[in-house]
């Protein structure tokens, strides 16, 4: 009995990711049509911010955007201790690069603007690497690199909205400087995701 438990596990942690996926993909639909029909009733942004002035979605973004800097420089570093594929391991060096250098400037700019800096991913975060981790070989470098190309939709569309809400002018820079990294990211996922199938 015990065999059959441990030959259940990988599954088990395979359907509460997909579940996980599933529920944050059409949280997010839902939020993105929610915030597209209330935009007409939202109060538009004070257009004149700058220096220490932000909007509460400006600091919610660079919050958001500093703890998935540290989830994908975490994620990054078990992919290239836990990949097989020479793709994830490369995913993984190059996410580390990438987001180490984006946490070193938004870093900066919260401390600048006085904005608490998050030391750690979120918790759901760090729970999806602690799930991903579970795996190995194949399964992990097909499960992280899927990982991966979820985030990077997902970072890309919340860097697009700070671009066209944001009220802080660098803030908003930061997030459009953020865009083509992030969309090259996809690209690499999507390849290594590729290869794992």
């Amino acid at each position: 009995m015990f065999r059959r438990a441990c030959r259940l596990l990988p599954l088990l942690a395979a359907a509460v990711i997909l579940s996980v996926f599933g529920f944050a993909s059409l949280s997010s639909a839902n939020n993105q049509g929610q915030e597209r029909d209330g935009a007409n009733n939202a109060q538009t942004c004070d257009k004149s911010c700058h220096d220490r002035r932000f909007s509460a979605w400006d600091e919610q973004w660079l919050m958001m955007s500093i703890e998935g800097d540290l989830f994908e420089i975490q994620g990054g570093k078990l992919a290239q201790e836990k990949g097989r594929l020479q793709a994830v391991k490369d995913l993984g060096a190059t996410l580390v690069r990438d987001h180490s250098k984006s946490l070193q400037d938004a870093t900066k700019l919260a401390e600048k603007l006085g904005i608490a800096v998050p030391h750690e991913p979120s918790p759901s975060q760090q729970w999806e690497l602690r799930v991903v981790a579970q795996f190995s070989g194949r399964e992990f470098d097909r499960w992280y690199s899927d990982l991966e190309v979820q985030d990077h939709k997902q970072d890309i569309t919340e860097a697009q909205d700070e671009v066209d809400k944001g009220c802080n002018d660098e803030v908003r820079r930061d997030a459009k400087d953020e865009i083509p990294t992030l969309r090259e990211h996809l690209k690499l996922a999507q390849a290594a995701l590729d290869s794992a199938r």
